[in-house]
């Protein structure tokens, strides 16, 4: 078996001679174990079960490079062959899988490339569980950022986005949540296709922007198309409130208009104890097809349940009869 290295060093500023291959300067506090080391002059090598202490994070690897610039102060760190790296405050954990991890101490960051798998935990229980090609921390600022093929899982939410940038606040905690580029999110019975969503876990609040495309289901099971270039949904007060070329399509309805905001029925709420939208408001110059029925007015409200629809100022209707195919041989 072979003997275990174990470096431990305090590093003062100004350069520091390299005496031995056991006596490596270093920017901060760093422990080090590993079976085996090696020195080129610029580069020192760890092999064999490394483990690495920086400040709250601990770093596992096969193999790890380790840099310095020319002052001699330490500049990076790279895992090699598969590494996990584990971030403690208090309470709050967080870890990242990849095959690569580079981190840069004079940056305070870590970077991990290759089947990046990160992980957020409260109390032990996991709270985000995020995977993509390459993720970087912010050790500083505790901000993720993560890119191509971003995959986010948080409490029921699920997420796909080309990139993705997630802070958290000191104690560990979610605080928000950017998705940007081809985005897809998928909560309990809804789905959001969008070029651009923030999230906000404080506030229980979601924005979507850019050819936003949305889908409900309802509690009969009836979907609820909406296709708009902007979606707010506040989940506290069970609100969604769209703009930009509104488009809805529920049952037989198809409506228009360049806003629309769906708010939940109070005498609805008492009789069935839910609170979920069961009005949908229209305002500004709106339109509403049903069947053969053309409807145009400045605020028109539909009702999912029972269903009905009312129209308001300036109402203007026509019926549109489409003759059936006896009929027009009949003419």
């Amino acid at each position: 078996m072979k003997k275990q290295t174990i470096i431990k060093t305090l590093i003062t500023t100004g350069i520091i001679s390299l005496t031995c291959l056991s006596a490596l300067t270093y920017a901060e506090n760093i422990n080090i174990q590993a079976d085996r080391q090696t020195f080129d002059g610029k580069t020192t090598t760890f092999e064999g079960n490394v483990d690495v202490d920086y400040q709250n994070i601990n770093v596992k690897s096969p193999k790890v490079l380790v840099k310095s610039d020319a002052t001699g102060k330490t500049e990076t760190a790279t895992f090699l062959n598969g590494a996990h790296a584990v971030k403690t405050d208090g309470y709050s954990q967080s870890e990242v899988k990849a095959n690569i991890i580079n981190l840069s101490l004079l940056k305070n960051r870590i970077k991990a490339e290759g089947n990046a798998e990160s992980s957020v935990f409260e109390n032990k229980k996991p709270i985000v569980h995020i995977t993509a090609d390459t993720q970087e921390f912010d050790i500083a600022k505790n901000i993720i950022v993560a890119t191509n093929n971003v995959k986010i899982t948080y409490q029921e939410i699920n997420t796909i986005s080309n990139k993705a940038r997630i802070s958290i606040d000191g104690n560990g905690n979610l605080k928000k949540v950017e998705l940007l580029g081809a985005v897809t999110v998928n909560q309990e019975k809804s789905k959001i296709n969008a070029n651009d969503v923030l999230y906000n876990p404080v506030t229980n609040e979601m924005v979507a922007y850019g050819n936003v495309n949305s889908r409900t289901i309802l509690d009969d099971g009836t979907p609820v198309d909406i296709q708009s270039e902007f979606q707010q949904y506040d989940k506290n007060t069970q609100t969604l409130i769209t703009s930009g070329h509104v488009k809805i399509n529920y049952k037989e309805y198809i409506a228009t208009g360049p806003k629309a905001t769906f708010v939940p029925d109070a005498d609805a709420a008492k009789k069935s104890k839910s609170s979920k939208p069961n009005k949908i408001i229209f305002t500004g110059r709106a339109k509403i097809i049903e069947g053969e029925r053309h409807v145009e007015a400045d605020r028109i409200e539909i009702t999912v349940n029972p269903k009905n629809f009312t129209a308001e100022g300036n109402v203007k209707t026509r019926f549109t009869q489409v003759k059936s195919l006896k009929d027009m041989k009949k003419g």
